[in-house]
């Protein structure tokens, strides 16, 4: 799949999984190497849940500056990233499936 690009933030590596858990999907991405993880329900039309640092190491997010721990264990929101969630949902879009 392609970059998507939103507000100056360059979303890479993106894979979208559908999830049964909450009928949604779940769309990885990277920024500057860094994982995170954008939860979307499945309604009449998708909304935004959350989006969550997925980390594999200690590090710092560039966006919101806030240290992040290796996942499972420094699963937390992105508040930065949760500002602009219905501008990536849009910009998304076209990689998520029909409902």
């Amino acid at each position: 799949m392609g970059d998507v690009f939103v507000n100056g933030i360059t979303l890479k590596n993106i894979k979208v999984n559908e999830i049964s858990g909450y009928s949604g999907v779940d769309v990885e991405f990277t920024i500057n190497g860094l994982n995170y993880l954008f939860m979307i329900a499945k309604r009449e039309q998708f909304f935004p849940l959350n989006i969550l640092h997925k980390y594999k190491e200690l590090d710092v997010c560039p966006l919101c500056k806030r240290r992040i721990y290796p996942y499972p264990i420094g699963q937390q929101p992105c508040l930065e990233l949760k500002k602009i969630d219905r501008l990536l949902l849009e910009r998304l879009n076209k990689f998520l499936p029909k409902i």
